[in-house]
């Protein structure tokens, strides 16, 4: 029914197709080593069982196989063509002539020979194949698998775009399926690809009769028929998932200890798991079934115990073995079509076409080196680079930060970049049969990985024992924790800004500005640091997996903030994502030692909670220097409860589905500088995270900045709001292009997309506009590269705004040193203790003309 050809495999003849089921055909055999005397690898054969032309133009690749079928396949040919046109960097054989149409395999091959030689030459060296010196690996389920792995990748040599070919297959198989689907039992010829755009697939023999055929009969032979070409379809991932999977299953049947059966019988072809696999997946100690006998000699090293039994819990421990499958191919799931997984994740009002394809397959095309021109495709989930000649991969591989699976095995490869530690969504990389020693410490980064394929290579003991015992999870916890230590050598610069709003000057630290500051400045001039401190019960093991345990631990990171903080000396703190435990018994206790008072307002959640309970909810908070400043006047505020007070409220229907049951609060409070004389509003907020409700968000801003001119209006009804000295900061979650900005930049929000169809009454109607003049005191330098630094995400969403009419802003702190943040994928980390960085500006009072009383 299927041909293998379209992989480059040698057809079946009628006669193999029709084998009782169960018997291994010749094609079986060579795929899985059934046979007495095993065949080389598909691909490695001779020029017989080779499509025709192979060496054929300027990629090696049979010119005439029309592959426009295949979206993978074409792209990387394409590619391929950009990347050599004109440029012997690729390494391609020279030796390859355009002309020579009946080049074969063995003129045309130097590459993969040398490649099949080196790995000959390796095959009996414990050095590469470890469990030659130690036979008991051969029953640890994790070397088990990758030895299975690695037989597999080994088939693949030889084979120009095997990937591509087996995607090829795939689709074909899945609308073959489709079509038969659809006949509703009723006996209907196969589908067949037109011969003319691919003559090595054959016309397939009908073998049908006029005897008439039952339905059972019609079934039995569809499924003899996919049986073989299935497997052929099988990628290597496809493999590496399977087997995970079965591993996992076989943890969980152990784990459990049930007699009863399992109802997931998984298919054994040679290269799934034996059904009384009985060694645990799960790491505790050196005497788990994970240990061997002579590994065990050697403690491994120390890696956190209790969040790597917590991660494999979760994925190992289940009631049902249908419900542990169903959750283990949701993790180590890759979508199969990456078209509709970018359609998925792409912008709403992204084009169907802007990106069709997100995987290349250069496999097996005598590439000795990568244009960088590659590294230039962010956007690519997939990269094969197996069976070339590559001694090295460039550190620009950092900038596909998108990619999946990476595959490098078969190459000739010393050492793997450390930039490759960017790569965080890898979930599968492959690098088997190099000549790799050791792993960069940055691998500590892949906290997504799911196999790591490294049979073949000289990798290091201590290394390879982590992986035995403690599977791919451990040694990247192992890699993490104990990574050495960098330097933050560049502290973040002060500018100084003049009168006219310019920059003028750049101090290598604020402390050195202070000491070279202008004390008349001082005196009519204020700072204010504003930072989201990242609260304890948000910064878990789960969500920053990329953090070392040690630096993520609350103990080791109060006192880091601690020490930020107080080194800045900063006249007023706004600190969001403050525990209410941690505000009385640390952060107030604390500072009220160094000259300051606070006021702390919670997130109205606690009001329903348990006083012990709601301890442990986050809020705002505000302290200030009472050397420099009385406190005049506090409000604190819930947005919800605030909007319902309002005289011109209204109940609608976004509003009572979307507004009301968030939680956000905000504190203002007023100050009077002893030094000026002049007073300010100083207001600090977090708004709601979720970018599914920005227009919640442009709510919120809406209410707190209507709220800010009641106030103002209370003190003095005739004053001009425009020249109240105000200060608003926080955490808003909201990007430059967002109607929130729009909102405060503006003063008011029209037809923007966040807040399209959406009613919030009187707010909606006023276009949520106010009357203040507002600026984001970092629009002076363009704002910084981020305020938010994760791997995920990483921009700008913290601001601190202030009046324009009556205060101006001296100097701002700069960003962090890009040369260090480029040694990370997040914060926080063991010199930043939050996944934000704290903002800090000095403002200067202008000449006041207002007349205002205190309240």
């Amino acid at each position: 029914m299927n041909e293998p050809s379209l992989m480059g495999y040698p057809s079946l003849s009628q006669q193999q197709q029709q084998l009782p089921n169960g018997t291994p055909n010749t094609l079986h055999q060579q795929l899985h080593g059934l046979s007495n005397n095993p065949m080389p690898p598909p691909g490695l054969m001779n020029s017989n069982d080779l499509p025709n032309n192979l060496g054929n133009g300027p990629r090696g690749i049979n010119a005439n196989n029309n592959n426009n079928n295949n979206p993978m396949l074409s792209a990387s040919h394409q590619l391929l063509d950009q990347l050599t046109n004109g440029n012997a960097n690729m390494g391609m054989n020279n030796n390859t002539s355009p002309n020579a149409n009946n080049t074969s395999m063995s003129s045309n091959a130097p590459s993969q020979s040398l490649a099949i030689a080196s790995i000959n030459a390796n095959a009996n060296n414990p050095l590469f194949h470890p469990h030659l010196e130690d036979p008991t690996l051969l029953s640890n389920p994790i070397w088990k698998l990758q030895l299975q792995l690695a037989n597999v990748s080994l088939q693949s040599l030889g084979q120009p775009n095997v990937y591509a070919r087996q995607n090829a297959m795939k689709k074909y198989l899945a609308s073959q399926n489709q079509s038969q689907n659809t006949s509703n039992n009723t006996l209907t010829a196969p589908v067949v690809p037109n011969n003319t755009n691919n003559p090595t697939i054959q016309p397939q023999s009908q073998t049908t009769t006029g005897a008439p055929t039952t339905n059972e009969n019609i079934n039995q032979s569809q499924q003899q028929q996919q049986t073989q070409p299935s497997e052929m379809s099988m990628s290597l991932v496809d493999r590496t998932k399977k087997l995970l999977m079965e591993m996992a299953t076989e943890t969980s049947k152990e784990k459990g200890k049930t007699s009863k059966p399992s109802t997931a019988n998984s298919a054994n072809n040679g290269n799934s798991m034996p059904n009384n696999t009985n060694e645990a997946m799960t790491p505790s100690s050196a005497n788990t079934p994970l240990a061997t006998t002579n590994n065990s000699r050697m403690g491994t090293p120390t890696t956190p115990h209790t969040e790597l039994l917590n991660t494999r819990d979760q994925n190992s421990t289940t009631p049902s073995v249908l419900l542990q499958h169903k959750k283990l191919s949701q993790q180590y799931n890759i979508d199969e079509d990456d078209e509709i997984e970018n359609r998925m994740v792409a912008p709403k009002d992204t084009k169907y076409n802007d990106q069709l394809w997100h995987a290349i397959d250069f496999s097996n095309l005598q590439i000795f080196h990568i244009n960088d021109n590659l590294f230039k495709y962010t956007f690519l989930t997939r990269l094969y680079l197996n069976g070339n000649g590559l001694t090295h991969i460039p550190k620009e591989i950092k900038n596909l930060n998108n990619l999946c699976v990476l595959d490098l095995s078969n190459n000739k490869l010393s050492e793997l970049p450390s930039e490759i530690g960017s790569c965080f969504r890898l979930k599968y990389l492959y690098f088997f049969n190099n000549l790799i020693s050791d792993l960069p410490w940055e691998f500590g980064n892949l906290y997504n990985l799911q196999f790591l394929g490294c049979e073949g290579n000289p990798l290091d003991k201590k290394l390879l024992k982590i992986l035995t015992e403690k599977s791919v999870t451990g040694l990247i916890f192992y890699l993490r924790d104990n990574r050495p230590e960098i330097p933050l050598i560049k502290d973040r610069k002060f500018i100084e800004i003049d009168t006219e709003g310019e920059p003028v000057r750049e101090y290598d630290s604020l402390k050195l500005a202070d000491a070279n500051g202008n004390p008349d400045l001082e005196k009519k001039s204020f700072t204010l640091l504003s930072y989201n401190t990242l609260c304890q019960h948000y910064a878990t093991p789960k969500m920053y997996r990329y953090t070392p345990s040690w630096a993520l631990s609350w103990d080791y990171r109060r006192e880091k903030l601690k020490d930020q903080i107080l080194s800045y000396q900063s006249d007023i703190l706004c600190l969001q994502e403050v525990e209410s435990k941690t505000f009385e018994e640390f952060w107030s206790p604390l500072l009220e030692k160094y000259d300051y008072q606070g006021i702390f307002h919670i997130k109205t959640r606690a009001k329903t909670m348990q006083s012990k309970d709601s301890k442990k909810v986050d809020g705002c908070c505000i302290f200030f220097k009472k050397s420099k400043f009385k406190l005049l006047f506090k409000e604190a505020m819930d947005f919800s409860g605030t909007w319902m007070k309002h005289k011109k409220f209204q109940r609608t229907e976004d509003y009572l589905n979307r507004a009301m049951n968030k939680d956000n609060v905000a504190l203002y409070l007023k100050l009077q500088s002893l030094t000026s004389g002049e007073s300010v509003w100083v207001v600090t907020t977090h708004l709601h995270w979720d970018p599914k409700f920005n227009d919640v968000k442009t709510f919120q801003v809406g209410i707190l900045l209507d709220h800010m001119e009641a106030l103002l209006k209370e003190e003095n009804p005739k004053q001009d709001v425009k020249k109240a000295n105000v200060v608003i900061c926080g955490d808003l979650n909201s990007y430059f292009d967002s109607a929130v900005y729009e909102l405060l930049s503006t003063g008011r929000v029209v037809n923007h997309q966040d807040n399209k169809g959406r009613d919030f009454g009187y707010m909606s109607q006023k276009n949520f506009a106010h009357n203040l003049s507002l600026r984001s005191s970092y629009d002076y330098i363009g704002e910084l590269p981020f305020t938010n630094f994760t791997p995920s995400f990483t921009d700008v969403i913290d601001y601190i705004w202030f009046s324009t009419q009556s205060m101006r802003v001296r100097g701002l702190l700069g960003g962090v040193d890009q040369d260090y943040v480029s040694n990370f994928i997040g914060f926080p980390n063991d010199k930043f203790p939050s996944d934000h960085i704290p903002l800090l500006a000095r403002f200067e009072f202008m000449k006041s003309s207002s007349g205002s009383r205190k309240i």
